[in-house]
This record gives C-alpha cells, sequence and structure tokens, in this order.
C-alpha cells in the first residue's frame, strides 16, 4: 500500500550528507542519509535535511534532488568544533530547526534522526512538535565498545542511545546483526525495530573493464591489487590489512589502495604508513586520500579484490558496492557480509580479522576470481536497490506513526 506525500525532518546533524567522503565524520551514513532522501523526493515525499553547518553563518538551504533540500544549520556556539562538542549545543540546534520551520511554514509529519547526536535533537523536536521520532543509529557506542578497538566510548552517548531506544517510536536497523545488538546492549524492543538495510546504485556500480580502470588510475604497471575504502580510523580495520601483506609470499603479494583519509596530516594515515614500514611492506601500500563517491567505481574496477578488515560495520555500503562492480570482497564476519555468509555468494568472510586469516583469505579469493564471473558477483547486489530501501523506511515511518498516535 502505498504512502501518502509525507514531509519528513531528517537529521543528520554531525556529518553532512554532501560532505568529504571518507574524512573524519563523512562515510557510509552520509551515503545512505542522501540517496535515501532523494529516493523519497521522487516518491513524491517531501525531505528537509538538517546538518550542522561548522561556521556560524546563517542557515543555508542547498537543494539536492527535487522535494529535497539540505538545511545547513548556522548557530553561535563556543566550545570545542568537534562532533562530541555538538551535544552541548542540541537546544541551539533544535531551536534553529523551529525557526527554519516557522519562516518557511512547514509542517513536519515524522522525524527521523541519525546517530545518536541526532536523536537526542530528535527528542528535543518531537516534545516540542508533538511528531513522532524515528531513529537509525547507523553505529551503536555499546557495540563499539566491545571491539575494545579505537577511542574508549563516552559514557554520555550509551547513557543517552539507551534513553533514545526507550523514548523513540522506531528503530530502523540496517541488518539482523544490529537489530540483535539493540536489543542485547539497549533493551530495544523487538517490535519497534523495522530492517531497512542500505542500497547501491546500480546505474552507477557496475562492471567496468579493468585494465582501462587501472590506466586511468596509473595503475598499469601492477600485478594483483587489493582496495581498501573507508574512513581512516582503527575501527575500520585498515591495519590487519597491511599486517597481512607480510603472511602473502612476495611472488604472489598483491599491492593494496587505501582510499580515504584527511590526506597527509591524517594522523591514522601517518599511523598505517609506520605499520606498513615497520612490516617491509610499505612499497606495497598506496594511499590514495579521499575520493568522491562518484569517482570510486573506477577503483573497484581496478581492483582484484575488495578488503573490508572492519571490527564492527552496521552495514558496510563499501562492501555492497563493490559487489555491484562485479569484485569478489574479502570481509570479517561484519554487517551485510556476515549475512551474505550464510548462503552461496561470491567472496570470502574469515572467521576473524587477524592478519594470518585475512591473508589466506585474500589468497584463496585471487584463485578464485576465474569462478566469480563479474555478472555473477554483481547479482549479490541487485536486492538491495535504494528504492527497496526507501520503501521500507517508509514502511516503518507508518508504524512510527500509529505507536505515537496510541501513545
Amino acid at each position: 500500500m502505498s504512502m501518502k506525500p509525507t514531509t519528513i525532518a531528517m537529521l543528520s546533524i554531525h556529518s553532512s550528507p554532501i560532505g568529504e567522503l571518507g574524512t573524519r565524520d563523512t562515510g557510509g551514513m552520509s551515503v545512505y542519509v542522501r540517496e535515501l532522501a532523494r529516493e523519497m523526493g521522487s516518491m513524491g515525499h517531501q525531505v528537509d535535511i538538517f546538518t550542522h553547518a561548522w561556521r556560524d553563518d546563517a542557515s543555508t538551504v542547498v537543494v539536492l534532488a527535487p522535494r529535497v533540500r539540505l538545511v545547513l544549520l548556522g548557530i553561535s556556539h563556543s566550545g570545542p568544533h568537534s562532533k562530541a562538542g555538538l551535544y552541548a549545543h542540541a537546544d541551539n540546534h533544535a531551536a534553529a530547526i523551529e525557526r527554519f520551520r516557522r519562516h518557511q511554514a512547514r509542517t513536519y509529519d515524522l522525524i527521523h534522526s541519525h546517530y545518536w547526536l541526532s536523536g537526542h535533537v530528535g527528542r528535543l523536536l518531537k516534545k516540542r512538535w508533538q511528531r513522532p521520532h524515528a531513529i537509525t543509529f547507523h553505529t551503536l557506542g555499546a557495540a563499539k565498545a566491545e571491539t575494545g578497538v579505537g577511542a574508549v566510548e563516552p559514557t554520555l552517548r550509551l547513557a543517552v542511545e539507551k534513553e533514545l531506544v526507550l523514548a523513540c517510536d522506531g528503530l530502523l536497523a540496517p541488518c539482523e546483526g544490529e537489530k540483535t545488538n539493540l536489543m542485547h546492549y539497549y533493551g530495544a524492543d523487538a517490535a519497534k525495530i523495522a530492517m531497512v538495510p542500505g542500497g547501491v546504485d546500480l546505474k552507477r556500480f557496475r562492471p567496468m573493464q579493468k585494465g582501462p580502470a587501472r590506466r586511468r588510475l596509473g595503475l598499469v604497471s601492477h600485478g594483483r591489487l587489493l582496495l581498501s575504502i573507508g574512513r581512516l580510523t582503527p575501527q575500520k580495520g585498515q591495519d590487519r590489512i597491511i599486517e597481512a601483506l607480510p603472511r602473502i609470499e612476495t611472488e604472489n603479494r598483491p599491492h593494496l589502495m587505501v582510499v580515504g583519509g584527511n590526506g597527509d596530516g591524517d594522523p591514522e594515515r601517518r599511523r598505517l604508513q609506520n605499520i606498513a614500514a615497520a612490516a617491509g611492506v610499505q612499497e606495497w601500500v598506496t594511499f590514495c586520500g579521499s575520493v568522491a563517491h562518484r569517482d570510486l567505481p573506477v577503483y573497484y574496477a581496478a581492483a582484484d579484490v575488495f578488503v573490508q578488515a572492519s571490527h564492527y560495520e552496521s552495514f558496510g555500503l563499501v562492501g555492497l558496492e563493490a559487489l555491484a562492480c562485479g569484485r569478489p570482497v574479502v570481509s570479517t564476519p561484519v554487517g551485510l557480509m556476515a549475512v551474505l555468509s550464510r548462503s552461496q555468494r561470491p567472496g570470502i568472510v574469515v572467521a576473524d580479522g587477524s592478519p594470518a586469516e585475512l591473508a589466506a583469505g585474500i589468497l584463496t579469493a585471487a584463485a578464485r576470481t576465474a569462478d566469480w564471473p563479474a555478472p555473477v558477483i554483481r547479482q549479490t547486489a541487485t536486492a538491495f536497490r535504494w528504492s527497496d530501501a526507501a520503501s521500507a523506511a517508509l514502511t516503518a515511518y507508518r508504524a512510527a506513526m500509529q505507536a505515537e498516535a496510541a501513545s
């Protein structure tokens, strides 16, 4: 059953959906928000996405697609200009959104918050507007803390996430693993959780010839080529891929392209470079920096195998994009890849993310590429379209509206 045209306030406070992909706070969530909103707009719904402008200018509106606008909230605030520093200014963000709503004479039917910081702003708006509030967390602080990798998650985040899980009208989870996490760590009601997986643009991400792609990237002289894409952070496990390379004998050792990060000055990039140097494989690793989303297909096409070594992923859009481009994936058992590992799919899901396991998985995948033609690999991704994700989200919105009305 189709849903009548709905006006949605979508909150992505800490990360802009048009930010530079692969930098500190811009990754798969930004792609998810942007593509989900665009698809909803194409279905006739109105979506305003609110994000922090990171400057004190007046709010600016950018039209992303028909019926989809990005509102950059210019608010004055003191304290650190950081993701963690935004929490103290939730009232300012909520007030700025309310000023925009009044100026536009717009009424929103539902609030959809992305990440816990947005969720905190969303619950303030729910009280003000008396409208249903749905949340997609994208990552959970408690699940990240369980890995023991990277910065320590603030206790504030864990407390706020638990409050939001209990108080919101609907939860959108990208896969069964994240649904389990919501119930396990925060006691979420299973009936409140809707499955809304990510998607892939199958027109943009499609198989291309390897030779021309490598020529475009200046990689003609390389043999086997691995690819890693994502923000440079310990949680993404790029260090584990680098440490896997010495475990592959020199004559079979592939070259690794690492896409993402804030350039030469990125502290995590320097750490990874030091790891490569200490392992004696610096000549087998190339750091490409951040790459625009529209330009990623040529990187997937140039690679023989895509490697995802994350300690934790709620979904993992890049793995899905690699499959859509016809490239096999070697992955730790996280997010979508944990789901696909239960069926006969092209790719390797390693038991754990140890360098030894990853090296074995990479060698196995490289040896089996002839068994996995690009069209066969791509078929795995065709079940994940943004139109399906948008339809699932709209169904979740309807349930949240009904829950809010009943309460």
